[in-house]
């Protein structure tokens, strides 16, 4: 029922932390269904996915999570993301380490039309019509050191500013308002605080079901709402809902061995479950450009509070919160 790592087969689906925009492709379809689509899919900054909807149509169908151009398709099970140097280095240690079975194969590095990109394992090959759901990890989504330069060399987006008054303009300032801009650091700090993020230590970012449709922009902040999302992604499906259980569980093992995980400050990661409904089902931890080396005089600990200063992510706190409401949905999966 899980799927392991070994087996060659997993999911496509690869977070890029510094996405504005979605947009999904299909050979064959019509400018206009393809224009509705991208209209639904755009806020949307969770991740890559190619979806493999049937064998005659596997290849056809791919959804870029980010700026155009940062993920490929390549030969051989392999999807191809922009080459970041912070992510290449994390993955390269970490087939080596004892989370090694939870994260997609590196290939290393190719260079494709004057572009270098990451090789990496094909996670969805092998699924028939995948369902796929995208958990932002832990407490705070932004680096201490954009919190450092938002104070000392701030930048206006006013991208973000029209994110943030489309959703909640009485969440912005009057300062913000007159110069129509955001600072990075805040719009993230606002998506953590307007979500469980900061109060269960992760958040649903997106969920697709094998019909293509897209939920996003969760308001989720009580546990509540998130075991109802989980019964919802998993159609109660009890055999579905153990074989995450018993993944995360296994990852909470692993996390606590991990030479890397003791010694780096784990920001934007994701983790990304996957199933169909022949039973086969996974996590793979995704999205390392934010994972940094935690300075030597830091010891953390990953399971407190974060303050300034003290880098702690909270990914076990939200890995402990996730575990633990997985099995609530198990329980009332039962019941029903």
């Amino acid at each position: 029922m899980l799927m392991h790592s070994s087996v060659s087969s997993s999911a496509s689906s690869f977070n890029c932390s510094s996405a504005e925009s979605d947009e999904v492709f299909s050979e064959g379809e019509d400018t206009a269904s393809k224009r509705s689509t991208m209209r639904r899919c755009r806020s949307w900054r969770t991740f890559l996915t190619m979806m493999q909807w049937s064998v005659r149509r596997q290849s056809s169908w791919v959804q870029l999570a980010g700026h155009q151009g940062n993920f490929q398709l390549s030969e051989g099970g392999e999807v191809l993301k922009r080459f970041s140097e912070v992510e290449a280095v994390c993955l390269q240690a970490l087939m080596a380490d004892p989370l090694r079975p939870f994260v997609p194969q590196y290939h290393g590095s190719v260079n494709r039309g004057g572009n270098s990109y990451i090789r990496l394992e094909d996670l969805l090959s092998g699924l028939k019509n995948p369902v796929i759901m995208d958990c932002k990890m832990g407490v705070r989504t932004y680096q201490e050191e954009e919190l450092t330069k938002s104070h000392t060399k701030p930048t206006l987006r006013n991208d973000m500013y029209q994110k943030m008054v489309k959703v909640d303009p009485t969440a912005l300032t009057v300062e913000e308002h007159e110069q129509r801009g955001v600072t990075k650091w805040r719009y993230l700090q606002w998506r953590d605080n307007t979500s469980s993020t900061s109060t269960l230590g992760f958040r649903i970012e997106g969920i697709m079901m094998e019909n293509g449709s897209i939920q996003r922009d969760f308001k989720m902040l009580t546990p509540a709402q998130v075991t109802e999302a989980l019964l919802s992604f998993t159609k109660s499906h009890l055999h579905i809902l153990k074989a995450y259980h018993s993944r995360l569980q296994a990852l909470d093992e692993a996390l606590k061995e991990s030479t890397f995980f003791k010694a780096h400050e784990v920001i934007g990661s994701s983790l990304l479950f996957v199933h169909d409904w022949t039973s086969k089902a996974s996590i793979w931890m995704i999205d390392f450009g934010k994972t940094t080396p935690s300075p030597s005089t830091v010891q953390l600990r990953h399971d407190v509070p974060w303050a300034e200063g003290n880098r702690e992510d909270g990914y076990l706190i939200g890995l402990a919160a996730l575990t633990s409401l997985v099995g609530q949905a198990i329980s009332q999966a039962a019941c029903r």
